[in-house]
């Protein structure tokens, strides 16, 4: 519990990583030693503020990754209850049937990329913060400033304007939502026939409030070889952080 409030994590690992090119899935590549979806879970669970976790894989994957999360709590000494269960075509999909995994008594579920291995551990309570002390949203997630132009373009690239990027975030997880909210949102994207690519889409669709919570740079999506070479950087940091 979390100010009195259940708090149920999904994690969605159930893609199939065709981007990385590497003939394994990107969540159970290794940084040193350890698959990226165990560093994600320790660092996403390695606190007291989730009472749950759904963990979300490819169907054929749900035995082993069920035996390889009971080898890793046990070293991590992580006691979060949980489960494995196999996602489906889409993430959206993948989340909706992690959502139907939940308990229905939950009140807020958090969901986090299951490779994004850094998520700023220590900032899981702000997150949760955010959203139960403002009435006027119905969700928080977890983004960056944008410090790049940006332009927008055509079907054939050309560049038809350039936006401003005071008022564009990149966006990351963790989103948080209340599970009600979030299971309707699901509800009526699968009638009306919407398919996005993150949570936040389907509450904003049903007319809601979103605010997003500036994160850390270190919060990386794994999808691309040059990536790894980005997470073993962060690890080798921390690890030299810890010593000092």
């Amino acid at each position: 519990m979390y100010r009195l409030k259940k708090i149920s994590a999904l994690i969605p690992a159930a893609g199939s990583g065709t981007r990385m090119g590497m003939g394994l899935k990107k969540q159970y590549l290794t940084l040193h030693g350890k698959e990226i979806l165990n560093w994600t879970l320790e660092n996403l669970l390695g606190n007291d503020c989730i009472d749950e976790a759904v963990i979300i894989v490819p169907t054929e994957d749900v035995e082993e990754v069920q035996e390889k999360v009971k080898r890793w709590f046990v070293a991590s000494r992580i006691s979060t209850p949980y489960k494995v269960v196999a996602g489906g075509e889409t993430r959206q999909e993948s989340v909706y049937r992690g959502l139907l995994a939940l308990e229905q008594h939950t009140n807020y579920v958090l969901i986090h990329d299951g490779v994004r291995p850094f998520v700023p551990q220590q900032q899981i309570a702000g997150f949760l913060d955010a959203i139960m002390d403002d009435q006027t949203i119905d969700g928080v997630i977890a983004g960056l400033r944008v410090t790049d132009t940006l332009k927008r373009v055509d079907d054939e690239s050309i560049i038809l304007d350039t936006l401003d990027r005071a008022c564009v975030w990149a966006v990351q997880t963790p989103q948080i939502f209340n599970y009600n909210l979030l299971k309707t949102a699901h509800e009526q994207a699968c009638a009306n026939h919407l398919t996005t690519t993150d949570d936040a889409a389907l509450i904003e669709a049903l007319g809601k409030r979103t605010k997003i919570v500036e994160s850390d740079a270190a919060n990386i999506k794994i999808t691309k070889p040059f990536d790894l070479i980005v997470a073993e950087a962060i690890i080798k940091n921390n690890q030299n952080n810890s010593i000092d």
